[in-house]
């Protein structure tokens, strides 16, 4: 069963999916940005559907030029699309921010089970107090109850638990680069 949140992913197939996932390197290089990511890179923050000529005429470079740095950028693991969906379109009005401790060795397996709810858009590990953070997406406060309860409550290795509802967004993309 795909226990991914159906509001994520669900416009793809796993197979679109795959193709925009990078492939797992042992490293990452860096990568120096050039004048045609400095401008490509905002074009798409504001509407990442626009198409090659479109990019194009934005930019001020040709359609083949935008395309195939498009393509090295997505290859190279630099540039990596989304879909963000307003959940609530689809029943889903509950959006939760929660932060755990938890034991150092099953930090990893929380982490993944997490992961694997259908209830996580989001999870992360991270320093400080809390060492895993994650945004849980509900239909009602009756269903985050119960997956704060009965779910994530009795994972091995949770010590503790801080939630808070989200009421708003004031912002949800990433600064240009």
């Amino acid at each position: 069963m795909d226990r991914r949140w159906i509001g994520r992913t669900l416009a793809l197939t796993d197979e679109q999916i795959a193709a925009l996932t990078p492939a797992a390197t042992e490293e990452a290089q860096p990568v120096e940005l050039t004048d045609l990511d400095r401008r490509l890179l905002p074009a798409l923050a504001a509407d990442g559907r626009a198409a090659y000529p479109d990019l194009a005429r934005q930019v001020g470079w040709s359609e083949s030029a935008v395309r195939r740095r498009l393509h090295e950028l997505r290859r190279s693991g630099v540039l990596q699309l989304d879909v963000e969906i307003v959940s609530g379109l689809f029943g889903f009005f509950v959006q939760c921010m929660l932060w755990l401790t938890v034991a150092p060795g099953r930090l990893g397996g929380v982490a993944r089970a997490l992961a694997d709810d259908a209830e996580a858009a989001f999870v992360g590990t991270t320093t400080g107090p809390h060492n895993l953070v994650a945004i849980a997406v509900c239909r009602d406060t009756a269903a985050l109850d119960t997956y704060l309860t009965e779910r994530i409550g009795l994972l091995d290795g949770v010590d503790r638990l801080e939630s808070a509802l989200i009421t708003s967004y004031v912002k949800r993309a990433a600064p240009e680069p």
